[in-house]
Order: structure tokens, then C-alpha cells, then sequence
């Protein structure tokens, strides 16, 4: 995932900064992946999942997995 270029104005224009998510965490559902093919990108997925998981007091697991092309975030429940 390429990352994202956002272009900050200035606070007179009132233009508010939507919130920057690297990974949609919030929008998976249990069975859902991410594929990553950088190892260490995935590694800073499955932490990021972690704290995640952490900051909204939620009960989900998520899983990591190496696969032919890659690694897969899985939201286990």
C-alpha cells in the first residue's frame, strides 16, 4: 500500500484533517486479510493490529500467517 500524501492548510482556511488510518482494522470482519509483501511492513501491521485491538477495548485476535506472495493480517475473531 503506497503511502498517502495529504496537503495541511492552514487553520484560518477551516479545513479539518480527516484521521489517517494505514490499515482498515475498523472495517474487517472476522475472516478478513490484509496481504502484505514486505516482512517487516507486516510485522508493523500485526502491532499496529495489537494496538488496535488495545485502544478500543475490543475482544478481536488477529493472526499473522506467511503465504506464497507474502504475509496475511487475519482478524481471527
Amino acid at each position: 500500500m503506497p503511502p498517502t500524501l495529504l496537503k495541511i492548510d492552514s487553520p484560518e482556511t477551516g479545513f479539518e484533517m480527516p484521521p489517517v488510518r494505514r490499515y482498515p482494522f475498523n472495517e474487517m470482519g472476522v475472516g478478513d486479510s490484509i496481504l502484505i509483501d514486505d516482512f517487516r511492513l507486516a510485522q508493523s501491521a500485526r502491532v499496529s493490529a495489537i494496538n488496535f485491538i488495545k485502544r478500543h477495548d475490543l475482544g478481536w485476535k488477529f493472526g499473522i500467517r506467511k503465504m506464497d506472495n507474502g504475509w496475511r493480517i487475519f482478524r481471527i475473531n
